[in-house]
């Protein structure tokens, strides 16, 4: 397969820590980065075919993954130029895309967070093969990142109460360092930043993902993508039993959307059963172990 002629930068997420905020930011500053000979595919294009062909190559689906492999690499080159960029003037390409990882619906339906990332980032280094690539990953204590995982996944249409969803979690076996271990054993070393920190060291991390120096403000403003409420979630549960689920799917996504409680209505928060509790020390002794 043929070598792509500029460094990669992966942004793989994780989802719910501020990738979404990171990549309308990007998407906004075409101009800046084109100066910089930096190439950013903006998500809505990346998942027109790059994404989907990346899912069936690694559900198995592809008749000949080594063919498909190379389509993808001659996708990459067709979305720089399709963004605004020249492929000739490219050193560094960034690309951001949390379903690299996987997707959340395992952890819902399963509790497993990202179940076959191993191979997922195996595929990603074949595909990158030959190029210099270096991995950036956003972390997030659990108890919240359970919370928001499960907020939205209820957009998708599949409802059900959070205590089914919080019994079936695997607390023990999903880990931010096994997450960050199966990356490094098919990309190489991945830089890793807090979610907690990211509004406080904004300017710090874009800088390292583009690999030159921006400000704290670099990103802008934008506006908050609203999420499911305790209220929102009693609106559903209460209706899960006299509606479809096509139409449990409407509802949800009505009350995020339009819908805007008034106080003392609050953010989706796990109760602290099932070891939920416990999970916070183990977050900050994990990031202290992995050197952050």
């Amino acid at each position: 397969m043929m070598t792509l002629p500029f460094r990669v930068h992966i942004h793989l997420g994780a989802h719910k820590t501020a990738t979404t905020f990171i990549q309308n930011g990007l998407a906004q500053q075409h101009a800046w980065l084109r100066e910089r000979h930096i190439a950013y595919i903006p998500l809505h294009r990346l998942r027109q075919e790059f994404t989907p062909c990346f899912w069936e190559l690694t559900n198995g689906q592809a008749a000949d993954p080594v063919a498909l492999m190379a389509r993808m690499r001659t996708l990459l080159l067709a979305n720089i130029e399709a963004s605004g960029y020249k492929v000739d003037d490219t050193r560094l390409l960034i690309l951001s895309e949390e379903n690299l990882l996987g997707a959340l619906g395992a952890l819902y339906h399963k509790g497993v967070l990202y179940p076959d990332l191993a191979k997922r980032m195996q595929y990603l280094a074949e595909i990158f093969q030959g190029c210099e690539v270096q991995a950036f990953l956003s972390v997030r204590n659990y108890r919240d990142f359970y919370a928001s995982a499960y907020a939205e996944v209820l957009r998708q249409g599949w409802v059900k109460p959070m205590d089914q969803f919080v019994a079936k979690l695997e607390l023990s076996g999903n880990s931010w360092p096994n997450v960050i271990a199966a990356i490094e054993a098919a990309l190489g070393a991945v830089t890793v930043w807090p979610y907690e920190q990211f509004r406080s060291h904004t300017g710090d991390i874009i800088s390292a993902l583009l690999q030159t120096e921006v400000g704290a403000d670099f990103l802008g403003k934008q506006t908050v993508r609203p999420s499911l409420t305790q209220k929102g979630l009693a609106v559903a549960m209460a209706c899960r039993d006299v509606l479809e689920p096509a139409d449990l799917k409407k509802l949800v996504n009505t009350l995020v959307d339009n819908v805007v409680f008034e106080q003392p209505d609050g953010r989706i928060v796990l109760g602290d059963d099932g070891g939920i509790g416990a999970l916070e020390a183990r977050y900050w002794g994990e990031l202290e172990g992995l050197g952050i």
